[in-house]
């Protein structure tokens, strides 16, 4: 029997950043001199071709933007012209599923940049992740963890739209100061500060390669880096340096290997093929640009075998966990046959 495992090598890959802070920090201003360096934008006319921001934090962000109309301003510098240029799209409710859709927009659109300011929005804020879970809560008597159970394949997707986005990402997060009652040395309970924390689910961090807090000093403090020569880093006011050592690391690899996607699709002759076919399109981070051309391809699977079968996108994922779980109760790996790796 042939082995699944192969040698792993390095790829290069894109940007996926955090930054987490409290108001003042200056995370927006942060975020957007790290993309004009990743993005390798240099005028403002640049930054409007390819940095995509959505803007949960009531227009805040034009704060940094400049008039792109004026005359000369786009063949300035951000230094020149005194702010940014950038796309951006201002939504009033922060339903998960939307931003999925915002950001399949940004990635068909072209952008190499997209920044989320600030994601800890779609946890807490209108239409967020809380509210759904009390929403679908309702559905079942009020039973929160069967509202969660609904609830995580919305979140999962979001957060695999923003992993599988074809350029470069930088969310922001909201900080607060978190507290616990413990129990003193007289043994009487009292309440402890735990520090700042990010207004997110706990384990967000785990999906980036660089994840830092900044103090309203600017101050940046790298809590997590996958790039060793960043861990555990402080900086005041971070930019372009931060950026370019960043790029150094993502740019040391091999280039992914391209895929002829159509041959691959028509290769395809079961749910299980286009399943796997799928993950591979995820860590390649062309599910926004394929998931029309999937969509097609599984109609025509189930077409022919008349039955129903999932599709890209939050039923696919589903589908891979049911796979994984049915796998698991018998004791052995999923198959996974004839798609290519």
């Amino acid at each position: 029997m042939s082995s699944r495992f192969m040698p792993a090598s390095r790829k290069k890959a894109k940007a996926r950043v955090a930054l987490a802070g409290p108001s003042g920090a200056g995370k927006t201003l942060t975020g957007l001199k790290l993309l004009y360096t990743l993005t390798g934008s240099r005028t403002v006319a640049d930054g409007l071709e390819r940095i995509a921001f959505i803007d949960t934090e009531r227009d805040s962000a034009d704060k940094y933007a400049v008039n792109p109309e004026l005359p000369g301003v786009g063949d300035m510098t951000p230094d020149e012209a005194g702010g940014y240029g950038f796309m951006k799209v201002s939504p009033v409710r922060y339903d998960p599923r939307e931003l999925v859709e915002l950001i399949d927009e940004a990635a068909v659109a072209g952008f190499t940049g997209l920044m989320v300011d600030s994601l800890s929005h779609y946890w807490f804020g209108p239409g967020g992740v809380l509210e759904l879970v009390d929403r679908f809560a309702r559905n079942h008597g009020g039973r929160s963890m069967d509202g969660w159970k609904d609830v995580r394949p919305i979140e999962r997707a979001y957060i695999e739209a923003l992993m599988s986005f074809p350029g470069h990402v930088v969310v922001c997060m909201r900080s607060k100061q978190r507290y616990e009652l413990v129990e003193g040395s007289d043994g009487k309970a009292k309440v402890a500060k735990l520090g700042m924390q990010p207004d997110q689910r706990d384990g967000l961090e785990y999906e980036f390669d660089l994840v830092g807090d900044i103090d309203q000093e600017h101050y940046l403090r790298v809590t997590k880096s996958r790039c060793d020569a960043l861990a555990d880093q402080v900086i005041h006011k971070p930019g372009s340096e931060l950026a370019l050592q960043l790029l150094d690391w993502l740019d040391y690899g091999e280039p992914p290997k391209d895929v002829d996607w159509t041959a691959a699709l028509a290769a395809c002759a079961s749910r299980e093929d286009l399943l796997v076919l799928w993950q591979r399109a995820q860590r390649l981070g062309k599910t926004q640009q394929l998931r029309t051309a999937f969509d097609a391809r599984g109609a025509e699977i189930a077409a022919a075998r008349n039955a129903p079968l999932p599709v890209p996108g939050e039923k696919l994922d589903q589908a891979l966990t049911d796979a994984a779980g049915a796998a698991s109760a018998n004791g052995r790996q999923p198959e996974a046959a004839g798609a290519g790796r």
